[in-house]
């Protein structure tokens, strides 16, 4: 199990993105178009472009192939990179993939980014000592949002404050998003903060390391299964050959320990082929947060 406090920064999909090989057309440099959804990292200056030049450099290794990388403004300018060729692939967080889909329904999933559990799970978090019973009884109290997994977290924050009447940064009398998981469950247990939201993964490698103290933690609201990050892409852009090389460069990346290594310093363990029961959970996931704007 990944060890919360040695998680980088990066998110996820700069190593999804990357491990792999694209299709086609190439950008002038020679370099493979890849657009993804949000920023590279929430790190700035040195740090951000150390770690970058070394990821690009294991990529190089592997697949023998360079790579750019453009963050997009937001879900929807990626869709238009993709339909318009701009992108070769596109990396989505999984409810955003569920959103693009509803949009562009020629949008087609490639592969998982999986940590731990296929679908990811998100759970709302207070003291065992708290009388809340529910989201509900939380209200005025202060949160943490974890910076890990941070998007798909405040999705579902936003979606059960909304449910409960409010924004959430009026339902809560403060929201902070500058933890890790690990301290964030701690700040809960030591009565720092009263409300803590985290997924699975980070919930069981806490109460493994510290089980004393998960015992003074209870659950109070929890998610349904929700789509994990999706490696995406445009039928009328990706040819048949190409994705059968992309698929299989991806899958066998976690079987070499150099890339075992590389993924669990973004809290990944694997990437996997899409299975029979991935759009029924799109469409869950859709039904329970609409696509914005629709």
């Amino acid at each position: 199990m990944i060890r919360l406090t040695t998680v980088l920064a990066f998110p996820l999909i700069v190593i999804i993105a990357c491990l792999t090989p694209a299709s086609g057309q190439q950008s002038p440099s020679g370099a493979v178009p890849i657009g993804t959804s949000s920023a590279l990292s929430t790190e700035t200056g040195g740090r951000e472009k150390g770690a970058l030049e070394t990821l690009k450099t294991l990529i190089k290794e592997e697949t023998g192939l360079n790579c750019t990388i453009e963050s997009q403004k937001d879900w929807k300018e990626l869709i238009n990179g993709l339909e318009k060729g701009i992108f070769k692939i596109g990396v989505f967080q999984g409810f955003e993939y569920a959103w693009a889909q509803e949009i562009q329904p020629k949008l087609k999933p490639l592969a998982l980014g999986i940590n731990v559990n296929r679908y990811p799970v998100v759970y709302i978090i207070t003291a065992k000592s708290s009388p809340a019973t529910n989201f509900a009884g939380l209200r005025g109290q202060s949160i943490s949002i974890p910076t890990q997994g941070q998007p798909v977290l405040r999705l579902f924050v936003d979606h059960e404050a909304k449910a409960a009447g409010a924004a959430t940064d009026s339902f809560f009398s403060k929201v902070v998003t500058n933890q890790g998981s690990e301290d964030a469950l701690d700040d809960v247990v030591d009565g720092v903060v009263q409300v803590v939201v985290a997924d699975r993964p980070a919930i069981e490698v806490y109460k493994r390391r510290k089980p004393g103290r998960f015992n003074k933690l209870k659950e109070v609201g929890v998610s349904q299964p929700l789509p994990p990050p999706v490696i995406a892409y445009n039928p009328d852009q990706l040819d048949t050959g190409t994705k059968k090389q992309f698929e299989q460069g991806m899958f066998g990346a976690n079987r070499r320990e150099r890339g075992q290594s590389v993924l669990a310093l973004f809290r990944m363990t694997s990437f996997e082929p899409i299975p029979q029961d991935f759009e029924k959970v799109v469409a869950d996931t859709r039904k329970t947060f609409p696509t914005p704007g629709k």
